[in-house]
């Protein structure tokens, strides 16, 4: 084979991977122009949700079913607390509900508030501090129940063009703000293993949740806020923005 081919040939795969997909009969479009935006997107999202619990490999729609939290950065809270999370997997994700949408298209602003009835998580931690006043330090498996989760969402996106100079949509902001009403966590191999400090720090925790969970807020926040965006672009960013809010 030629140069000139295997270059020509490069070229038009090129053009290929850059151009947008065909919209699947599963995105539901809403026009610019719809009279009633929000309730539009509301039911799109709707229709996206059996394919989010799912995933669609061939759309780049990842599965929520689990919600993988692979890397929480560790944070530091009061009397020097210090917290890692790793391997996280969170159940229960995409039955999320969209209670409330704020729509600006010029800017492309989005704003929502959501409720998550129920998060299972599980994964690794290291934990090095003192919560409640009472010491702990500990790594190992850990476990969650999150119930009546609210979350306050704000999203920034931004229109690139790609190498055939159309327009497509990409999430350049993801903020998530969160809420635990209620929960449990268990936390094992605490204190090297030591079943009575075990038990006595997963009971002072489960009692006092409200305040153990402000610790753990701003990592939980971080890590679902950086999730979300990224399977946000990897939705969006394949089509064009004329194709999924066209004008007319």
């Amino acid at each position: 084979m030629s140069r000139g081919t295997t270059l020509a040939i490069a070229l038009c795969a090129a053009l290929v991977c850059c151009s947008a997909l065909e919209l699947p009969d599963f995105i539901h479009v809403c026009r610019r122009n719809e009279p009633d935006i929000e309730a539009c997107i509301r039911r799109s999202v709707e229709d996206l949700r059996p394919q989010l619990m799912s995933g669609v490999p061939e759309y780049n729609i990842p599965s929520l079913e689990p919600l993988l939290l692979k890397e929480l950065v560790a944070a530091e809270g009061t009397g020097g607390l210090k917290i890692t999370a790793r391997d996280v997997s969170a159940f229960g994700a995409s039955n999320f509900i969209v209670q409330k949408l704020r729509i600006d298209l010029n800017t492309l602003r989005f704003a929502l508030d959501i409720l998550l009835p129920h998060l299972y998580i599980e994964g690794l931690y290291e934990i090095d501090g003192r919560v409640l006043l009472l010491p702990i330090r500990g790594n190992g498996p850990m476990t969650g129940n999150f119930t009546d989760a609210t979350g306050s969402v704000k999203i920034q996106a931004n229109l690139f063009k790609d190498a055939k100079g159309e327009e497509h949509v990409g999430l350049s902001e993801f903020r998530m703000r969160i809420n635990i009403r209620k929960g449990s966590l268990k936390l094992d191999n605490l204190f090297g293993g030591d079943p009575t400090l075990g038990t006595v720090i997963n009971n002072a925790i489960n009692s006092n949740f409200d305040a153990f969970i402000k610790e753990l807020q701003p990592l939980i926040e971080k890590a679902l806020s950086s999730a979300f965006m990224d399977i946000g672009n990897s939705i969006v960013r394949p089509f064009t923005y004329d194709q999924l809010f066209p004008e007319t």
